[in-house]
Formats: C-alpha cells, structure tokens, sequence
C-alpha cells in the first residue's frame, strides 16, 4: 500500500477545520454541554443508527449472495463507517429539533 502525504494532508486540514467550526459553534451556545436530555437524545440517535447501520450491513451481504455486487474489505468498511457517521449525525439533529 502506497502512502501518499497529499492525501494525509487533506485529512487534516478537513478534521481541523471540522473541528474549528465545532469549538466556534459551541462557543456561542449557553446550553450545557451535556445534561438529560442529550443523554436521551444521545441514546435515541444511537439506537436509531444501528437499525441503519444493520440495514446497510445487510445489504452487503445479500448483495455478495445473490452476486448482485462484489465489495472488497476496506470498499464495505468504508460504506459502514460513512452510514454510520451520517446516521448519527442525521438522528442527533433530527431528535434535538423535536420535542422529547
């Protein structure tokens, strides 16, 4: 496997500019950083993105079976680990607009 620093560049400036709008946002927020009701929404979310995340896992293994597809390791680790990250994010900003 080739290591390329271009790439591992971008990852950085991309988590540290992620990371500079998330410090600037919770800055200008007087909420608590973490009380019940993130705790609830936190567990909702999470509870949430594993029904998707199995969704997606199944998905890849019917698509291996019936041959519909062929994913490599790293290919479906990838699609795991993007859903997830989507999911989260997705049900954490859908469950904070609602009322629980």
């Amino acid at each position: 496997m080739e290591f390329n620093l271009y790439w591992l560049f971008g990852v950085v400036v991309g988590v540290a500019f992620g990371m500079t709008v998330y410090l600037i946002r919770r800055k200008k927020t007087d909420e608590p950083r973490q009380d019940e009701r993130t705790q609830k929404v936190g567990c909702k979310a999470a509870q949430a993105s594993i029904v998707v995340i199995m969704g997606v896992m199944a998905i890849i293994v019917w698509g291996e079976i019936l041959e519909i597809f062929k994913l490599e390791t790293p290919m479906a680790l990838s699609l795991i680990f993007f859903s997830l990250m989507i999911s989260m994010i997705g049900f954490l900003r859908y469950y904070n607009k609602k009322e629980i």
